[in-house]
């Protein structure tokens, strides 16, 4: 599935400006020359400057106290499986954060739509090792080195206030607008996060054409990380059962290729019969023009 997640910052706080977390996110093009540098980009713009996205989000804080939080961060980091299916495609990629904010948007429950929500985005190429990563805790490598392969993903700056500067929107809260804070949530905000990871999932199969299987969905992967034993056990079955019909499908797959490859041969075969007796018979046509 696409890693998509949301904190409050990768640098520094989220209580004050944005301007030490789009400096970080810049790192990238420190290294570049100026006319190579990767722009950012929002829902309608694909070259914003980082001055732009500093005081645009800088400047949509409306009636928030100092210690409050002012933005968030969201991360959308696809599988290598998935990078390679969208052929490690930026703009793929750029369409694709787009339709994750629509869903971002949606998941407030308040009628919001893509247009309402102030945000800036930027395609980064590279990721290094953490020192919670396995690698690093076992000596195999150092913390800040490169990884290997594609490891595209997009960092979105998100501001806590909508576009008009106006309404408050929290995806940290925890009200999802069910049972008796259903009122609460309504007035005050509500975001549930586990159906915006689904439906962002979703938004990638659907947009870009992906096929999923259930080993690497959300679905599958939070059960067995947050499920009860009954759930994981359910879950196991479908995929041990997905996995049956898979290499079932892959087996008769493989008959159908063998019955063509067969049918091919047999035609090849017999149209050769079909043209040895007029080659035979143009052999002897031209012998008997050189007075053989």
């Amino acid at each position: 599935m696409p890693h998509v997640n949301i904190t409050s910052s990768s640098s520094g706080s989220n209580a004050g400006s944005c301007g030490q977390l789009v400096e970080y996110l810049e790192k990238e093009n420190n290294l570049k020359a100026e006319h190579k540098a990767e722009l950012w980009f929002n829902q309608g713009r694909d070259d914003l400057r980082a001055q732009e996205v500093r005081l645009g989000i800088d400047s949509n804080t409306a009636k928030l106290k100092q210690h409050e939080a002012k933005f968030y961060l969201v991360n959308i980091s696809p599988s290598q499986k998935e990078l390679q299916h969208i052929g490690n495609d930026p703009q793929k990629l750029k369409e694709y954060a787009r339709a994750v904010m629509a869903e971002y948007a949606a998941n407030f429950q308040k009628g919001l739509g893509p247009d309402d929500v102030k945000w800036y985005g930027k395609v980064e190429y590279n990721r290094g090792y953490k020192w919670t990563d396995p690698e690093v805790k076992q000596g195999l490598t150092q913390r800040g080195k490169l990884k290997a392969g594609h490891q595209m993903h997009v960092q979105i700056i998100v501001s806590r206030k909508d576009m008009q500067n106006q309404r408050l929107l929290s995806p940290m809260t925890n009200h999802r607008g069910q049972g008796k804070n259903a009122e609460h949530g309504h007035k005050f905000g509500q975001f549930n996060r586990v159906q915006f990871k689904e439906r962002s999932e979703a938004a990638f199969d659907t947009q870009l054409n992906y096929r999923r299987e259930l080993e690497e969905s959300f679905r599958y992967q939070n059960t067995m990380s947050n499920g009860s034993v009954q759930e994981r056990a359910a879950i196991t079955l479908e995929l041990r059962d997905t996995q049956h019909e898979r290499q079932q499908q892959l087996a008769a797959d493989l008959r159908r290729a063998e019955e063509l490859r067969l049918e091919q041969a047999k035609k090849v075969a017999l149209s050769q019969e079909r043209e040895l007796p007029l080659q035979q018979e143009q052999k002897r046509s031209r012998g008997l023009g050189m007075g053989m």
